[in-house]
């Protein structure tokens, strides 16, 4: 296990020549909510709305992948490859040197979190030309790098915020799909049988490719436990909202 001793804050810029277009957001694993009033699971909308690409997320329904495939930016690609660099630990199933021609796309899986670019207002992230938002990178949180086939959306994210988690670690919930309670055991299967569907596994390194399932899973596990032990290193959080923390992934 990791531990948290610091908190790196990146002021990201994300270029593009846009006009307010929707963004294609498709859903995975969708169950009926209970909780048709909770917008947690919306939490990484910022980062597609100040880039003038406006998500929506249906009420209705909660899901445990939400994916998005489009409009492309190459300032996406460039902030999978910052993420990547400024992470201090990498567990990779593949090269993860975004120099290297493997063949195929990777994708990097990690724990981060977002704030606005400035006076705690996501409007001003909503630059024209240029939407502008801060990521927060934890050194006990590891970055995961997995090849991926064509299958495989632009970004993703899980909708378990760090908010969530951690309530987790204090009350009983109710487990399972429409209960609206977070379970680690849950929330792990749901990332794992997702990676699953768009994993290269011709693209992994050969030395673990016949072993890559127990290898992924023992990895989503660290990633997961990095931000359940969170809980230990509030001190070193500083702006880090629990609303606005959880998984995403960016292909690269």
């Amino acid at each position: 296990m990791l531990q948290t001793t610091n908190v790196k804050s990146l002021q990201v810029g994300i270029k593009h020549k846009l006009m307010g277009v929707d963004a294609d957001l498709r859903f995975e694993g969708i169950y009926p909510t209970r909780a048709s009033q909770d917008c947690e699971k919306g939490w990484f909308c910022p980062y597609l709305f100040a880039s003038a690409r406006t998500p929506s997320v249906p009420r209705a329904n909660d899901f445990s992948i939400c994916q998005f495939f489009g409009p492309f930016l190459a300032g996406d690609y460039a902030l999978a490859h910052k993420l990547l660099s400024e992470s201090v630990h990498n567990l990779a199933l593949c090269d993860a040197n975004p120099q290297t021609d493997i063949g195929t796309n990777r994708m990097v899986i990690l724990f981060t979190g977002i704030s606005p670019f400035r006076a705690n207002m996501w409007s001003t992230s909503r630059r024209p030309g240029c939407g502008t938002i801060i990521f927060h990178l934890l050194d006990g949180c590891p970055a995961l790098i997995i090849p991926v086939t064509n299958k495989a959306p632009i970004c993703a994210w899980s909708p378990w915020t760090l908010s969530q988690m951690r309530a987790s670690q204090y009350a009983m919930n109710p487990q399972g799909p429409g209960t609206g309670g977070y379970s680690a055991e849950w929330h792990h299967e749901q990332i794992c049988e997702w990676l699953d569907t768009i994993i290269s596994v011709p693209h992994i390194n050969p030395a673990i490719r016949e072993k890559y399932v127990d290898v992924l899973g023992r990895s989503v596990s660290l990633v997961i436990n990095g931000a359940l032990a969170l809980e230990k290193c509030k001190p070193l959080l500083g702006k880090l909202d629990a609303e606005r923390a959880g998984i995403v992934m960016f292909r690269y």
